[in-house]
């Protein structure tokens, strides 16, 4: 194949790949190697040229994606509520249902209150700083036991900017706060162990187990933090947690059990039940 003319390698490299992914991915990965917009790939394809190393980046690319991990992993990013997030193999990959919290959160409170949040397990830190970045006179901590995982959440609150809120490397059972919230959320691990194995390539084996892995029922997570929350949450204070397909009777009972009052159970785009809140 010859580089001389940059126009044919381009239609060189879309003949030679183009079977092995979708078109929309394989400019996302030229855009990733080059350091430019997909966009530009597009506006500038007459005019790139690639070195040999660029060349193997780009093998690499496509190897990974043929072997399912995600594409927001292999590009580090992916876009959730109104902000793009750095992501990797620590984390578990933001996903659209989880933009609930945050809805539910924009009815609940006015943009300009003053009130504290605590975001349980906060991973990547998507659902604690996008609180943060909508009510700027908010005070928002996170909390997760995986250092990795604190390290990309710090990472994601310096890009994005965010100074009404704090990280913390750790555990729940550990977390002993100076003060009480107003709002607690968290999108707990809830599959069953024995369903992990089940799960899709590109969870099974690119996200952490310990993101996904509820226990032997799937619940371990709700109910440890049905006792937790007790101690943390104001008077009136409102909890939102995200939930398996099949959990809503399960969680429902175990947070009732402990004094909380179901106030509303919120669907998800498949109009499957997906976020609870709870009272105090």
């Amino acid at each position: 194949m010859k580089h001389d003319r940059p126009e044919t390698f381009y239609g060189s490299c879309v003949r030679a790949h183009g079977q092995r992914c979708p078109a929309k991915i394989l400019r996302l990965f030229i855009a990733k190697v080059k350091n430019i917009s997909a966009i530009d790939v597009i506006s500038r394809a007459k005019e790139l040229k690639f070195s040999f190393a660029e060349i193997t980046q780009l093998e690499n690319l496509i190897s990974r994606y043929e072997s399912h991990e995600p594409v927001s992993k292999i590009l580090n990013k992916r876009g959730f509520w109104n902000s793009e997030f750095f992501v990797n193999e620590d984390v578990l990959d933001p996903r659209p249902e989880t933009e609930i919290i945050i809805e539910r959160t924009l009815e609940v409170f006015s943009k300009n209150q003053e009130f504290n949040f605590l975001d349980i397990g906060t991973g990547s830190g998507c659902i604690l700083l996008s609180i943060a970045k909508e009510f700027p006179k908010s005070r928002g901590i996170g909390i997760d036991i995986s250092e990795k995982a604190v390290a990309v959440a710090l990472k994601n609150k310096s890009d994005l900017r965010v100074q009404n809120a704090e990280i913390k490397n750790v555990g729940w059972s550990d977390f002993c706060p100076q003060q009480k919230f107003d709002l607690i959320v968290s999108n707990p691990p809830y599959i069953k162990s024995a369903d992990i194995l089940d799960l899709d390539d590109n969870v099974k084996n690119f996200d952490p187990h310990l993101s996904l892995d509820g226990g032997k029922n799937g619940l371990e997570a709700y109910e440890q933090l049905s006792d937790l929350i007790k101690n943390w949450l104001k008077p009136n204070g409102k909890i939102l947690l995200e939930i398996g397909f099949d959990q809503h009777d399960a969680v429902k009972n175990i947070f009732e059990s402990k004094g909380y009052y179901l106030a509303n159970s919120h669907l998800d785009f498949q109009k499957i039940r997906r976020v609870l809140e709870f009272t105090a």
